[in-house]
């Protein structure tokens, strides 16, 4: 049985279960039916002995004589009445004569119930035949006090023949009521299986991590329950697994970008330590201008400070992709650390003869962290004034739930904007390090914005350029 499946086994328990029933309901019946017949026997010959009693109280001789025949015919019993040593014998049930010595029966027993091995004899003299009764016996005085006998009979003999009839046909009967079971534990065991065998096939295609798998629940019972806990798990596992995949694809594209970032940041720090090699080599050997040695000092100065400025840019660069630690994020009032920012650049804007304009109507808050956010905002001012011409103007804004940052320029093209924000990325215009920086300033600030999770836009506007960092809905911060 333990290897059998679901629905076989329920319906062979479910049939034993009901073949049980039906021999037992049927073995009761044919045992306690003729018990039960005598019971319903005596409790009616009672009744009816009482009844005949109470109406012959009240009437003379010549009335019960009339009267307990008439009882007999229509009650289908049989009475002896005795009434002043005469005795009066009618008939319901049987059609011979009675014959039926009422001294028969005990005075002690008001009542003589007549089993299967009891019968009273009945008939004629001389031509008895067995008949079996059940009998009230009842004495009593009439209205003129005259003594009265009286015997009711009731036959039983009818249960002896509805019990061959049982059993002839109780073999139809338990073959009738096995067919029943059949039918009935079959559909039993397909309606309370059905469910159980839809959460067995959904749970096989979930095993296969089928997206769309999805359990049938057509009730509130347990099954239903348990079809609602297995949707909620594999929902639940599957923006697990989506989740995952979506980290997954971070982390590669992190990874991608840092092996790019190295890949330039290695390129940009050869070129000048190439071009160092081969200044101190000519001046090692005094060819040609190169004997002024002096003078290309200073020059190999210079390359050293900007190889070690960009290294510091990098260890920078690095030093703020790490910054993603929770206890190092905090609520930041974006309108208070803009206006310490600023501070940093109105003299260099006042050198250019730039036209450095504030308009804040409201704040709004980050959560992230100061210095990083100090780091972005210093990077767009510094961009948005070295790349604007002398006295010419930048506009800094924070209206309509977004910062701006917008400086008079000739607009970059699509394809300049295509590749701006990667490292080291300089446009033509600007590849002069002097003037263009080290190509990591926008590149900084994209990677801050995207870690914090703040959307942000650099395109063309009326003015030239302008940079759009969006402030986060109040529940999302």
């Amino acid at each position: 049985m333990k290897k059998l499946k679901l629905f076989p086994k329920t319906f062979l328990y479910t049939i034993g279960i009901m073949s049980v029933i039906v021999l037992l309901v049927h073995g009761l019946m044919y045992v306690l039916l003729p018990s039960f017949y005598l019971d319903q026997k005596r409790e009616e010959v009672s009744v009816k002995a009482n009844e005949l009693m109470d109406t012959l109280k009240e009437t003379s001789e010549e009335q019960a004589i009339k009267i307990a025949e008439k009882y007999a015919i229509q009650h289908n019993v049989n009475i002896i009445l005795g009434i002043n040593d005469k005795i009066y014998r009618y008939q319901g049930f049987t059609p011979i004569d009675i014959y039926y010595n009422p001294a028969d029966v005990k005075d002690s027993a008001s009542m003589l119930p007549v089993d299967e091995n009891q019968t009273i004899q009945i008939g004629s003299p001389g031509s008895l035949s067995s008949y079996k009764v059940i009998l009230e016996k009842i004495t009593f005085e009439n209205k003129d006090h005259l003594p009265y006998e009286l015997h009711l009979m009731l036959s039983i003999q009818p249960v002896d023949e509805t019990k061959q009839v049982a059993f002839k046909l109780l073999p139809y009967s338990i073959a009738i009521s096995f067919i029943i079971s059949l039918i009935a534990a079959y559909i039993y065991s397909k309606v309370i299986t059905r469910p159980i065998q839809n959460i067995l096939r959904v749970t096989k295609e979930m095993e296969t991590l089928k997206k769309d798998s999805y359990c049938i629940v057509d009730s509130e019972d347990e099954i239903g329950m348990l079809a609602e806990n297995i949707n909620a798990l594999y929902d639940t596992l599957w923006h697990t697994i989506e989740s995952l995949e979506q980290k997954i694809n971070d982390i590669s594209e992190v990874e991608k970008e840092k092996v790019e970032f190295l890949r330039a940041a290695s390129h940009e720090l050869k070129t000048p330590l190439t071009s160092l090699h081969i200044l101190l080599e000519n001046m090692k050997y005094n060819i040609g201008k190169y004997g002024d040695r002096d003078f290309y000092l200073g020059k190999a100065a210079e390359m050293v400070m900007e190889s070690t400025e960009m290294v510091q840019n990098i260890l920078n660069t690095s030093k703020l992709q790490t910054v993603s630690h929770e206890e190092q994020k905090e609520k930041l009032d974006v309108r208070e650390v803009l206006l310490e920012t600023i501070e940093s650049y109105k003299i260099l804007a006042k050198a250019k003869e730039i036209q450095l304009t504030l308009q804040v109507e409201e704040t709004c808050f980050f959560y992230m962290n100061k210095e990083a956010l100090r780091k972005v905002l210093s990077n767009l001012l510094s961009n948005a004034i070295n790349y604007t011409g002398v006295g010419k103007k930048v506009e800094i804004q924070m209206v309509g739930g977004c910062i701006s940052i917008e400086n008079e320029c000739t607009p970059l093209s699509g394809e300049v904007l295509a590749h701006i924000f990667k490292a080291f990325y300089r446009p033509d215009f600007s590849r002069n390090k002097k003037d263009g920086g080290t190509g990591l300033g926008l590149y900084i600030v994209k990677n801050i914005l995207t870690h914090a999770n703040l959307r942000h836009s650099f395109t063309p506007s009326d003015l030239g350029m302008k940079f759009i960092i969006e402030c986060p809905p109040v529940d999302e911060q």
